[in-house]
């Protein structure tokens, strides 16, 4: 099936450029719209070419100062970055400290209440045993 699509494909594609080539042979008006736009084109090329010949120079100083200029720009990217990793480095070290200092204030806490209850529960045990 392939092999038929590929057929019918050249095929589609032969006849397109054949109609194609036949209109401007036989069309006067197409043939001279196709050569004023070829001209147009060469024109171009033409001068963009000469422009690129003559400002050989400046084209690659300003190329060049771009490329330095981004190269400073990634630089200092660079050493923003680093700080940030620095940074958040240490904020990751003072959110451990904190998060350790709470758990001990809790378990400092637990402890306490619970000798406090201990106390209460000796105090009231004694109470009713001394009267």
């Amino acid at each position: 099936m392939a092999n038929k699509e590929k057929k019918w494909a050249i095929y589609v594609t032969a006849g397109s450029v054949s109609a194609l080539v036949s209109y401007l042979l036989f069309n006067k008006r197409a043939r001279s719209k196709t050569v004023s736009c070829v001209r147009e084109s060469k024109a171009f090329v033409s001068d963009a070419s000469a422009f690129v010949t003559e400002n050989r120079q400046e084209i690659s100083d300003l190329v060049k100062g771009t490329t330095e200029r981004v190269n400073e720009l990634v630089q200092v990217a660079g050493e923003d970055i680093e700080q940030i990793a620095r940074h958040s480095a240490h904020l990751k070290d003072t959110a451990t400290d904190v998060l350790d200092t709470a758990k001990e204030a809790g378990q400092d806490i637990q402890r306490q209440r619970q000798a406090y209850k201990i106390r209460e529960g000796q105090t009231e045990q004694r109470l009713p045993g001394a009267d």
